[in-house]
């Protein structure tokens, strides 16, 4: 059963639009040609009010593995947080009144990816991988500008300030690019680098605004990057460690039972002085 919707996601959908228009020539990250990923991407977890939106059906509440493709719209109510985790391993955590539009899902010929969001409101953390080829992207875009890296942790806050919409940037690992249209230079776009630690904000009809250091308690929120699973070394049943160029070495317990030649030769002289 779907939420009802309130006079600000009505505005919200309607800025939406105007932003992803004034934003289309941006828009245009993978080629006609390009193959879609999008049904391996899907919700991963959901915790209180969570509505999807696939394109042409009606919102419905959302679920784990609920698979999304482009056009598709993933809102979150008062208290409620969801998680999207794309095909390429990157995921995108939604806090509390945040709607997000997908907008693109695809791969490259050179096995590159792409994939464009568009936010309208409310913070999302994003855990990107490493994008390996030029052909990669990764772009979240707000009313007012577009955020993109290659391979970080970063969040996208989106308020709405009466006036208009307000942006800003907060960077955890890696650096993101925050551009914006300049207003001096229609048509032209200003970006400024905001790297692990900063933020940076903007509002309509400014530049994006220089990178500045981010408060703790907001970095503190980011969402962690997935440790790398370590496989153990493989040693026999009841081995022993012992130390060897600074490493842990374990030796079978047959080969810790048995003498050395060494050992061996010592046992045989000390026997004929004995004698």
């Amino acid at each position: 059963m779907g939420l009802p919707l309130r006079p600000r996601v009505f505005a919200t959908l309607a800025l939406a639009q105007v932003f992803i228009l004034a934003f289309a020539s941006t828009a245009a990250l993978a080629p006609s040609g390009a193959e879609a990923l999008g049904p391996a991407t899907a919700l991963t977890m959901v915790s209180g009010d969570v509505v999807v939106g696939h394109a042409g059906q009606e919102p419905a509440a959302g679920a784990v593995g609920d698979v999304l493709a482009p056009g598709d719209t993933v809102r979150t109510g008062p208290g409620a947080t969801a998680e999207i985790t794309y095909f390429e391993g990157s995921s995108v955590r939604l806090e509390a009144g945040t709607e997000l539009v997908i907008e693109a899902l695809t791969t490259e010929a050179d096995g590159g990816t792409v994939i464009a969001v568009a936010q309208a409101i409310g913070r999302t953390w994003h855990v990107v991988t490493k994008l390996l080829t030029l052909g990669s992207r990764y772009e979240v875009r707000t009313p007012t500008s577009a955020a993109s890296v290659r391979g970080t942790i970063f969040a996208v806050d989106v308020r709405d300030e009466g006036d208009g919409a307000v942006a800003t940037v907060t960077t955890l690992e890696g650096a993101v690019v925050h551009g914006a249209p300049d207003p001096a230079r229609p048509g032209a776009m200003t970006d400024v680098r905001v790297n692990a630690g900063q933020e940076s904000t903007n509002a309509r009809g400014k530049p994006a605004g220089p990178a500045h250091r981010a408060s703790p308690s907001k970095l503190s929120g980011a969402p962690k990057r997935p440790a790398a699973i370590a496989r153990p070394p493989q040693h026999a049943v009841g081995a022993t460690p012992h130390a060897t160029n600074g490493r842990n070495v374990r030796l079978p317990d047959e080969r810790r039972a048995l003498p050395t030649t060494k050992h061996r030769e010592r046992g045989k002289s000390r026997h004929r002085s004995r004698a």
